[in-house]
């Protein structure tokens, strides 16, 4: 392989690997915001995520495609680097499922507290109308 390709290899795999370490530290900054109930700030970091997701996949596909052409004689000194960068994503993907489970038990419970707090109302012509909340606050104390 020419050494311009190794070069572009070695460069994706630092630009994922700071990638991967942000991703980490945004999805840390999530879980804080919730936390704590910093819904705009939330808003902020969800998009940070995106992107940084989005370009992670971009280089990732990059890497695969210079990868795919080295021998395993050009690989062998990046396996470690490869090993850790697998460990994040993993552990990235782990952090993704918590929250994921979060907010879905979040979303169940909202749900069945609303389907229990809402009462049926009449029109004056005797149709039943739901009434529907604007907004709805959940206090947890831990």
């Amino acid at each position: 392989m020419e050494k311009s390709q190794i070069e572009t290899f070695e460069t994706i795999l630092d630009l994922e690997d700071n990638l991967i370490s942000e991703i980490a530290l945004i999805q840390k900054n999530i879980h804080d915001a919730v936390l704590s109930k910093s819904w705009e700030n939330l808003t902020l970091l969800i998009n940070n995520m995106k992107d940084a997701s989005s370009d992670f996949e971009k280089i990732d596909l990059q890497r695969d495609e210079i990868q795919r052409e080295m021998t395993s004689a050009e690989l062998r000194p990046y396996s470690k680097k490869l090993l850790i960068m697998r460990s994040k994503l993993s552990q990235s993907k782990i952090q993704n499922q918590v929250l994921n489970d979060y907010i879905s038990i979040t979303r169940g419970f909202i749900n069945g507290v609303l389907d229990k707090a809402s009462t049926k109302t009449y029109s004056r012509y005797g149709q039943i109308v739901q009434k529907q909340p604007v907004s709805v606050l959940v206090s947890a104390h831990y």
